[in-house]
């Protein structure tokens, strides 16, 4: 099951919350047997009095330990196993009416296996930043650009990509975009599968 929680607890600050859990255990057959949570709380940062700079502090917590034949948290049925703890820091500052920038750090810490059947866990570190701007062109609608950079740890090995696309707002609380990623990693700490490049259709809740 899935719930939420939001929490404006005072004028400048909101507390979030999302867990979803999906737990099987077949008394039949073991593959079927599948552990799924992931849990999340944040921190919405933005200032009644100057809401030039908002922030927002995110922790996740992904338990992801699928069946032999069963798609993992990225619907991928070959996919690795996960057990993983993620913080990030989103940034963001109006320098104008128009012009906005911002940056991102995220940083994942758990373990991955390759196998469905054993319990072969390897480290895996991760390190993900982005920097971007946005540009208010008319009325409800954003040009976006983004620089990314992921390092991975255990791999000594860093990707970049660079992001591009377009949104119009829909009333004040919600954006929809679409675009095309030019890097081959999204910006979820979660998804393993690099294989993120091409064009994409986005959906943001403005808080």
């Amino acid at each position: 099951g899935t719930t939420h929680a939001a929490i404006q607890y005072d004028d400048d600050w909101r507390f979030l919350a999302k867990a979803d859990v999906a737990i099987s255990d077949s008394a039949q057959d073991d593959v079927a047997n599948a552990d799924y949570i992931e849990a999340s709380v944040g921190w919405a940062y933005r200032p009644v009095e100057n809401d030039r700079f908002n922030a927002l502090f995110k922790y996740t917590y992904l338990h992801d330990l699928p069946g032999a034949q069963q798609v993992n948290s990225d619907d991928v049925i070959a996919g690795p196993k996960q057990r993983s703890h993620v913080l990030s820091g989103d940034f963001i500052y109006d320098l104008s009416e128009r012009l906005s920038v911002g940056a991102k750090y995220g940083v994942r810490m758990g373990e991955i296996s390759t196998s469905r059947d054993e319990e072969d866990f390897v480290k895996s570190t991760a390190h993900l930043g982005i920097v971007r701007a946005d540009y208010h062109v008319v009325k409800n609608w954003d040009i976006l650009v983004e620089g990314r950079a992921l390092w991975l740890e255990q791999l000594e090995q860093v990707d970049y990509g660079v992001l591009a696309g377009v949104y119009r707002h829909v009333g004040d609380n919600l954006k929809i975009g679409v675009g095309y990623n030019f890097g081959r990693f999204s910006d979820d700490l979660t998804d393993l599968t690099l294989d993120d490049k091409g064009f994409f259709v986005n959906v943001v809740g403005k808080f």
